[in-house]
């Protein structure tokens, strides 16, 4: 077993300082769970080389004085009246604190319960030793003293609506200070920069600010962005499982918070089926509400033409010189371009059935034909884009009121779209499912993530003009970007939350400004925070860890004690290093910057 001098020995740093002293110090810091002279007397350390040793023995416990007796009765009332008084204003400070931490988070507990201690504590403390003695045994008489007051009857609950109503009035005044405190600590001004005009905000507490906002909690390292806190939170799990389990469980829970979070944002857009998994139903219900309000446009179309022709203003006589001469410009494009043969065998058939008198009705049919040969995205759709360009030329003007608006109106729909190349490409075969322009797989990649923003709008501005149908389609595409960028961030195999895939996708719809047109100004600010509060809790920052002169120098003596056994615990090492883990991993796990900056601590 080793003694003192075995410690002496081994640590001659030491040889200066008295046996009383050394044998003293080492119980208070690393063995006061031992009863002292139990651990003295294992130390070999006499009760003679112990100043006041003769109170280091087990003796019989010392009688109450009279005047302690007395004390105790005069202070009982007090101890009862603060009982209550904590019972009543003790939940009030947590519920305010909760509320300025956040409700359901680990801060916002954290912050509830300090606030609920510190209330606690500026009630009634017991002085003596028998005043706690004389209310624990009123309470056995009398039943329970607090939360029931005893034979009277009267119990917390009778008392708690009066309790509130001046609670309301106390807790008002304290919850407006607190905003005020907490809006004087986040924009306090740190040193300006040179050529800076405006100071800084402390980033710690726009950290955890942003974080608490977004339900996602920060350790103490990831608020502060400290190095060193943020290897030893990483290496703590790894080194020490059993003893960091609450910073694993931390962690699991921020993972847990991050993912629940891109779940609500994607319902609130109002998707129905918003899932990495549900990209062909998305693509379903854009195809379905573009082709139901194609149809119903084109619909009113056919029907002004079929006005006009009935009227006879379709009968009129056009000059196709211009159509003629398109022909015969590309035909050297025809061998390519077949599509171009068949425009002109049906207006050399045409000629023939009617001896040259090309009506504007034969034009007509002659721009379905285009408009069916042309295929979008494909060198047919471009050369059948500018023959029905070439027929509207030649039958600008002609014909009557009627002939005219029906024109308006299918240069309306070319517009929205035929001549739209992203809205064509969708229409594909007008909502059939084969030999789909786009598959239906990929049409909110077509949509929202290649092309550009203006590319975008064309698609998503007739969404949103086509009703509820529309309107939903809409809304799913909404919740299907929120789950594709949940998608970057967790499809890898390791199953870990991966920041530079999320970043990367957020950044690039940003930098299009499409996040702001789809979510608004307000929307593309919360995903902005809500990568932010990720990159704080997953990447760490380059640099070192500094150690101090002093850090070294403890973690050098713990070394050098881990040889040496003292009875009845581990060695000394290892009873350090456990509590200081376990105080780290509480550190990291409850600290709070916000609250920490209210109260002044730096």
């Amino acid at each position: 077993m080793a003694t003192l001098a075995d410690f002496r020995t081994q640590n001659p740093q030491y040889n200066d300082m008295p046996d009383a002293a050394l044998a003293d110090a080492l119980h208070n810091k690393y063995y006061a769970d031992i009863p002292r002279g139990t651990f003295f007397q294992q130390l070999g350390v006499t009760s003679a080389q112990i100043p006041g040793a003769e109170n280091v023995t087990t003796l019989p416990q010392k009688p109450a004085s009279m005047q302690d007796r007395i004390m105790g009765a005069i202070e009982t009332p007090a101890i009862i009246a603060g009982g209550v008084g904590r019972m009543v204003a003790a939940p009030f400070a947590q519920m305010i604190g909760e509320a300025y931490g956040g409700y359901g988070t680990p801060q916002g507990k954290e912050a509830g319960q300090r606030a609920a201690q510190v209330t606690s504590q500026q009630f009634y403390q017991p002085r003596t030793e028998t005043g706690p003695d004389i209310v624990n045994a009123m309470s056995k008489v009398l039943g329970a003293l607090p939360p029931t007051l005893g034979s009277t009857g009267a119990t917390l609950n009778a008392i708690a609506p009066a309790a509130v109503g001046q609670a309301r009035g106390m807790v008002a005044p304290i919850a407006s200070s607190t905003q005020q405190r907490l809006a004087q600590v986040i924009g306090k001004n740190e040193p300006q920069m040179v050529g800076m005009g405006a100071a800084s905000t402390n980033p710690a507490l726009i950290r955890q600010e942003r974080a608490l906002q977004q339900g996602i909690p920060l350790t103490k390292g990831e608020q502060l962005q400290d190095f060193g806190l943020l290897k030893r939170e990483s290496d703590l799990p790894k080194e020490n499982p059993v003893l960091a389990k609450g910073l694993t469980e931390f962690k699991q829970t921020q993972k847990e918070s991050i993912l629940r979070r891109f779940q609500q944002m994607a319902d609130e857009t109002g998707a129905e089926y918003a899932d990495p998994e549900q990209y062909r139903k998305v693509g379903s219900i854009v195809d379905n509400a573009l082709v139901k309000e194609f149809e119903a446009k084109k619909l009113k179309v056919d029907k002004a033409y079929e006005a006009a022709k009935n009227s006879g203003e379709t009968k009129q006589v056009v000059d196709t010189t211009k159509l003629d001469e398109w022909l015969e410009t590309n035909k050297g494009k025809a061998i390519s371009v077949p599509e171009i043969k068949s425009i002109k065998a049906d207006l050399i058939a045409l000629k023939k059935a009617t001896n040259g008198q090309i009506t504007i009705n034969d034009l007509e049919e002659l721009y379905k034909s285009a408009g069916q040969l042309g295929k979008p995205g494909d060198p047919s759709g471009l050369f059948m884009k500018q023959v029905k360009g070439v027929i509207n030329d030649m039958t600008e003007g002609a014909g009557g009121d009627l002939y005219r608006a029906a024109r308006t109106q299918r240069k309306e729909l070319a517009k929205d779209f035929e001549n739209n190349i992203r809205v064509a490409k969708l229409l594909g075969t007008k909502g059939g499912y084969a030999d789909r322009a786009i598959a239906l797989d990929d049409v909110f990649s077509h949509v929202v993530l290649s092309g550009s923003k203006e590319e975008m709008q064309t698609v998503t501005k007739l969404l949103k003009k086509g009703g509820p149908q529309g309107q939903q389609a809409y809304a799913e595409l909404q919740g299907q970007t929120i789950q594709y960028l949940k998608d970057r961030l967790t499809k890898n195999a390791s199953d870990e939350l991966s920041f530079a895939k999320l970043k990367t996708a957020i950044d690039t719809l940003d930098r299009e400004d499409k996040l702001a047109y789809m979510f608004g100004k307000q929307g593309r600010e919360t995903l902005v925070d809500v990568r932010n509060v990720i990159q704080d809790a997953l990447v760490k920052p380059e640099g070192a860890v500094n150690y101090s002169n002093t850090g070294s120098v403890v973690a050098r003596l713990l070394d050098k004690m881990a040889s040496v056994k003292f009875p009845l615990a581990k060695s000394a090492s290892d009873v350090v290093k456990n509590r200081e883990i376990v105080k780290q991993v509480e550190e990291s796990t409850k600290y709070n910057a916000l609250v920490d900056a209210l109260k002044g601590t730096k």
